[in-house]
């Protein structure tokens, strides 16, 4: 299993992109766990645990986001991990 960890810049924030993510991976039925947050520095954070396949496909997601975001830079790290340390994927405030 692998954690993704994706800091996004950009106008990602006041323009539903974190809302976007959850969505996303509700419709796609991903078992993906982890959370997006805007941080304070105006990008937005997300952490992502789950398969190869499932991160990538959020990642495929994240650098578009929704229809009025304007996705500038993804700075990504992917790490291996032994267990799910989140229950679900939320928006974390």
């Amino acid at each position: 299993m692998l954690e993704m960890k994706l800091i996004v810049h950009g106008r990602v924030q006041g323009v539903g992109y974190r809302h976007s993510i959850i969505q996303h991976i509700e419709n796609e039925q991903s078992m993906a766990r982890g959370y997006v947050w805007n941080k304070p520095n105006g990008t937005v954070e997300l952490i992502a645990q789950g398969t190869i396949e499932e991160l990538k496909d959020i990642r495929r997601f994240a650098v578009t986001g929704s229809n009025s975001s304007e996705v500038r830079q993804v700075e990504e790290t992917i790490d291996e991990i032994t267990e799910y340390t989140y229950d679900s994927f939320d928006i974390k405030y």
